[in-house]
C-alpha cells in the first residue's frame, strides 16, 4: 500500500509538469462538476489534513477557489460537501488520494465519490480499483449500467466490459456548524478531461 500511494504521489507531481505545458491560450469555457466524497474512516482532522496536502501538490495555471464543507458522521468518517462543484479532474483524483493519503494510510481511508458529467449529465460512482497495485485507476459505475475505468492523474475515462456496480448514495448526517475550508485548484480546460467525456 505504501509503495502504491508513492507512486500516487510521483503521478500526481508528474501532472504538474503536463498542466503547465498544457496551457492553450485564449478564452475556454470552464463547468465544475458537481458532485460529494465520502471517506468512511476518519476524523474531520485527518480527512482535512488530507485535503490541504492534495492541495499543495499541484500549480494552478487558471486558478480559482473552491469551498467545502467537512461533515462528520455518526456511524464513522465524514462527508464532504462541494457547494461550488470541483473541476471533475480533481473530485475524481481527490477520492482516489482520500482513499489512503500517503502518511494518513491509517487514519485516513475508505472513499468513495459520486460525479455527474460536466457534459452528459450522467452521475457515477466511483471507487479506487483496489486490484491495481499502482494505485492510478478508479472503477465507476452510472445507474443506467455502463461501467468505466479513469486513469490518474489526467482523468481519461473509458467503458469497459467487466461489470462495476453502481454504489447508491447513503443518507448522510448534516451538521449544523461543519468545518469549512477553500481548497485553489486549476480550471485550465486544456489538460486531463475537463468535462469528464467517456471514451467508447
Amino acid at each position: 500500500m505504501r509503495v502504491r500511494r508513492a507512486l500516487q504521489v510521483v503521478f500526481f507531481m508528474l501532472a504538474t509538469t503536463l498542466v503547465e505545458a498544457a496551457e492553450v491560450p485564449g478564452n475556454h469555457a470552464f463547468t465544475p462538476s458537481q458532485g460529494w466524497i465520502l471517506v468512511r474512516h476518519g476524523s474531520v482532522e485527518d480527512v482535512r489534513g488530507a485535503i490541504v496536502e492534495y492541495d499543495g501538490l499541484t500549480r494552478e495555471i487558471r486558478p480559482a477557489v473552491f469551498r467545502m464543507e467537512l461533515h462528520p458522521q455518526r456511524a464513522g468518517g465524514v462527508a464532504i460537501l462541494l457547494p461550488d462543484g470541483l473541476p471533475a479532474y480533481d473530485l475524481a483524483n481527490l477520492a482516489g488520494w482520500l482513499d489512503a493519503p500517503p502518511g494518513r494510510e491509517d487514519d485516513v481511508h475508505g472513499a468513495i465519490a459520486w460525479l455527474v458529467s460536466p457534459t452528459s449529465g450522467v452521475k457515477f460512482s466511483l471507487v479506487p480499483e483496489a486490484a491495481n497495485e499502482e494505485g492510478d485507476t478508479m472503477l465507476g459505475a452510472s445507474g443506467d449500467g455502463a461501467s468505466i475505468r479513469i486513469w490518474q492523474p489526467e482523468g481519461r475515462a473509458s467503458l469497459i466490459p467487466q461489470r462495476v456496480v453502481y454504489q447508491p448514495e447513503p443518507d448522510i448526517d448534516i451538521a449544523r456548524d461543519p468545518m469549512s475550508m477553500e481548497v485553489t485548484l486549476d480550471t485550465n480546460p486544456a489538460f486531463g478531461n475537463p468535462g469528464f467525456v467517456i471514451e467508447h
